[in-house]
């Protein structure tokens, strides 16, 4: 290793997480506003001197009068602040037609009250439990005067195009339609959901092929489509295989990596993927996943025989990744690297270990192994003034997870240190 790193990894333990709001802190000068929920949102704003709440509205999403439906994980919300709006663009199941829709409404900060919701698509599927295989996807320019709003289809089973529908955003007036064909050289095609649009609406994209019969991701493409053009140009090979990186997208999968240097510096070994969800353990077997080729080929392999002891992983495609390594064939999260290393047991986080750099013994995690090093290192104090004090909206997975977010605080910490 050529120098030491932290790695940080705040763990979500036994209950499901998924990105459901894109929302992250919207102030002026006067107020604050957040979001709270992982459906039904509610919008919440304070004084940004006083943290006095000033109010709190209910966005009803999904709206039940409606008999919309929000499903955590197939359906999403985000929320931005421009100028006096909170734009919310948002999709639900819609049970009376059978659709997943997509819809756009504002708050205004001064009026507090939300505009009537826009319909910007609606896409009939076969169920509500594969409405996850429609996709739609909102990004802003960065100077946040037009919308971009993707709609993709990740399912074999749907022969459904995909476009790209770009808005204003005062009039929410359509500026321009992109109508793009599902398949590439005859082969389907998903898009990156994380594609960017500059201020006049010029597109910068990532495109990749799928194995029909696995369904996995192979080769990936770079492309653009200007502001006035209707399909796309410029198209050229992405050097490996298709991933995105912070596992926005449904079907990215997880990378290996032949040192801790190389996953920083974001260069996984070519040629190999780790699927999403294939962990599986047997007293008989052991530890097991599944590996995909750039072809999209899946094959099961045992934990010994993988290419890497360090990749990434997702335990299912809606997860945000982990870096995971194995250890004498056994799967271990990293809370965190350096002169001290951190790691918890995948599917029993509760059992955590420690080791004196990365090459160091295992040692199961004692709270008073880590206050030896922090008194150490003149820490202990600052450490135990810090612990997560229990709230009542606190329940015991949500106080474990402050707990273990303040553990790796402190590892990262000593490891400036030491």
């Amino acid at each position: 290793m050529k120098k030491s790193h932290n790695i940080i990894f705040l763990l979500f333990l036994f209950i499901g997480i998924f990105k459901n709001s894109t929302a992250q802190e919207m102030k002026t000068d006067k107020e604050i506003f957040s979001v709270e929920g992982a459906y039904n949102f509610v919008i919440i704003k304070k004084d940004i001197k006083t943290q006095k709440v000033l109010l709190k509205v209910e966005t009803k999403i999904p709206d039940k009068s409606q008999k919309e439906m929000f499903y955590p994980g197939s359906n999403f919300a985000s929320f931005v602040l421009i100028g006096e709006n909170i734009v919310i663009a948002y999709d639900v199941w819609q049970k009376k037609t059978g659709t997943k829709d997509f819809s756009i409404k504002t708050l205004n900060i001064k009026t507090n009250k939300f505009s009537e919701p826009k319909l910007v698509y609606s896409t009939k599927v076969n169920s509500v439990y594969s409405s996850g295989e429609i996709i739609y996807k909102p990004t802003y320019s960065p100077d946040k005067s037009k919308l971009a709003i993707l709609k993709d289809n990740i399912s074999t089973g749907y022969d459904i195009d995909p476009e790209i529908t770009i808005y204003d955003t005062k009039s929410f007036a359509v500026l321009s339609t992109k109508k793009l064909s599902s398949k590439y050289e005859g082969q389907k095609r998903i898009f990156n959901q994380n594609f960017t649009f500059d201020n006049e609406g010029n597109i910068a994209l990532v495109f990749s092929l799928l194995n029909e019969q696995t369904k996995m991701t192979t080769k990936s493409y770079s492309a653009e489509i200007a502001f006035n053009d209707s399909d796309m140009k410029n198209i050229k090979e992405v050097e490996g295989t298709a991933t995105s990186n912070g596992g926005v997208d449904q079907k990215a999968q997880g990378n290996f990596y032949a040192s801790l240097q190389d996953y920083i510096d974001d260069k996984p070994i070519k040629g190999t993927r780790m699927k999403n969800g294939s962990f599986s353990w047997s007293v008989v077997k052991g530890t097991d996943y599944k590996l995909i080729d750039d072809e999209g080929n899946i094959k099961k392999e045992d934990a010994k025989n993988l290419p890497a002891e360090l990749f990434t992983y997702k335990k299912d495609n809606f997860s945000s990744p982990m870096l995971m390594r194995l250890i004498d064939n056994k799967p271990y999260i990293i809370l965190a690297a350096g002169k001290l290393c951190y790691y918890s047991l995948y599917l029993e986080q509760e059992n955590r270990y420690y080791a004196e750099g990365w090459d160091g013994k295992l040692m199961k995690f004692k709270e008073n192994d880590l206050e030896e090093y922090l008194a150490k290192y003149d820490l202990l104090e600052y450490y135990k003034k810090d612990k997560p004090k229990r709230e009542m909206k606190d329940d015991v997975n949500g106080y474990f997870n402050k707990i273990i977010k303040w553990q790796i605080k402190y590892f990262n910490l000593l490891n400036t240190k030491m």
